[in-house]
């Protein structure tokens, strides 16, 4: 049975809903963590109100639509999501500072600090078999971010890292190496697993790898000149060439070493064999016999079709708490299909709301990296205008020109101006100088001039005396 508790107090229940339909818990590594169910016309259903909270399983569920039929059945739809889902989302976090070389979980403890969510402690994580993903001191550089929440500092955290999943247990939350065990699960086709679809997928496939580490850093110099190394399985899938950006690596050696754990046969998630995507209706046998063990996410089973065996993760999964035989699951690697498209062109698009003012233009603050261009004018209503045009640097205010330097008609130049236009001008083996010099003392070639406190004037030691 499912409950229903008002929108911020997980104490009281408001109501059983017992009447509830079609109780479906879906769930994806890293992804969506959903509940739905429907729920005929009656007293209790006037209780069902978007943003309460339901619970399923030991686990809390926002509301976050309900659809009404008028087509005169009476039932309501219901799509609830996750608290760490909905709530981490809607929690508005002004900045971010730098966190450069440190640990992911120091940047999530930032982020999450008075959230309601709290990071689990590494004790905590032992206890499930599982371990934080910068368990072995793993470092990232996190770069200062605006206007952004708690779950896209997440979501950034894994994009630096280049690994990690989410552990979700209610409001306790932590990124892991992965979720999941070996847990010995048996799929078999036509028994606990039906309606199967089974994909081979080289899309992603790489039998040639560039690795790169810190500032492109390449391996040729440990590895006798050549920038690249050849998976054995060239030799069955032909050569793929790609890629990996490593760049929290700053030596040859480590890039390298590296490099080749993406081919070791003990990396899971190797790149040099096709994916296998298996997904079908599922019978959770293990809920009426408790000898089947169970299959949860991220956990790896073995598929039996046959006298062919496939090992795989458990990649998403549908479960009915109340139908064990009418669920689904999908085993494999991450599909990236026209949804995860789709996806990050959303996450594209957001990226560029938070980068641009409401008249479509970039703002400052938010480049970083390297731009190049024949011509950059960068605009500040504070601070003025910072202007890069070919050869030349100028920077200038409300009071004008305050700094140029660089190439001027063939002839360096470089001035510095007060807010009168007088300049400490050089060009060439030429200075001009404007307005009062403050100095302790001057060097005229092999001359010292200095001054003492009554305003007397020396040259190399001598006083200088005019009548």
């Amino acid at each position: 049975m499912i409950k229903l508790y008002e929108y911020n107090n997980r104490n009281m229940c408001v109501a059983y809903l017992e009447k509830a339909k079609n109780v479906t818990v879906s769930r994806e590594i890293n992804g969506e963590y959903d509940l739905t169910f429907e729920y005929p016309k009656d007293k209790k259903s006037n209780e069902i109100k978007v943003n309460r909270l339901i619970e399923c399983e030991g686990q809390f569920f926002r509301i976050a639509k309900t659809e009404r039929s008028a087509d005169g059945t009476r039932i309501i739809k219901i799509t609830a999501k996750h608290i760490y889902n909905a709530d981490a989302k809607a929690v508005h976090l002004q900045n971010v500072p730098d966190f450069i070389g440190k640990q992911p979980h120091e940047v999530l403890e930032y982020a999450f600090s008075g959230t309601g969510f709290c990071l689990m402690s590494d004790e905590e994580l032992e206890a499930l078999g599982l371990k934080r993903v910068d368990a072995d001191g793993f470092l990232i550089d996190f770069f200062s971010v605006d206007k952004t929440t708690p779950y896209d500092v997440m979501e950034t955290v894994i994009k630096n890292c280049g690994k990690g999943e989410i552990y979700i247990d209610n409001e306790k939350i932590a990124l892991v190496d992965r979720i999941g065990k070996d847990s010995g699960a048996v799929l078999k086709i036509g028994k606990n697993i039906k309606n199967v679809t089974v994909e081979r997928d080289i899309s992603e496939m790489v039998t040639r790898l560039y690795p790169y580490g810190y500032e492109d850093l390449h391996i040729g110099s440990v590895n006798n000149g050549v920038q690249y190394i050849d998976s054995p399985n060239a030799a069955v899938y032909g050569i793929r060439e790609g890629f990996r950006d490593y760049s929290d690596y700053k030596k040859p050696e480590d890039v390298f070493n590296r490099a080749l754990w993406e081919f070791d046969a003990e990396n899971k998630d190797r790149i040099d064999v096709p994916s296998v995507n298996i997904s079908g209706s599922f019978a959770e046998l293990s809920r009426l016999d408790k000898s089947i063990i169970a299959a949860e996410l991220g956990d790896d089973v073995t598929v039996i079709d046959e006298s062919t065996e496939i090992k795989e993760r458990v990649i998403k999964i549908e479960r009915h708490p109340f139908e064990p035989s009418e669920g689904s699951i999908s085993v494999g690697h991450i599909k990236k299909d026209l949804f995860f498209y789709m996806n990050q062109m959303g996450k594209l698009n957001k990226s560029y709301k938070k980068a641009s003012t409401v008249n479509g233009k970039i703002k400052a603050a938010a480049i970083m990296g390297v731009v190049n261009a024949d011509g950059v004018n960068i605009k500040n209503s504070e601070s003025g205008d910072v202007t890069v045009l070919s050869d030349l640097i100028s920077i200038s205010d409300s009071s004008g020109i305050r700094f140029i330097c660089g190439m001027q008609s063939g002839t360096f130049t470089f001035a510095v101006y007060d807010k009168n236009g007088r300049a400490v001008y050089l060009q060439d083996n030429a200075m001009q100088l404007r307005g009062h010099i403050n100095a302790e003392s001057f060097k005229l070639g092999e001359a010292s001039v200095t001054a003492d406190t009554s305003g007397n004037l020396y040259i190399n030691g001598k006083k200088i005396v005019t009548g």
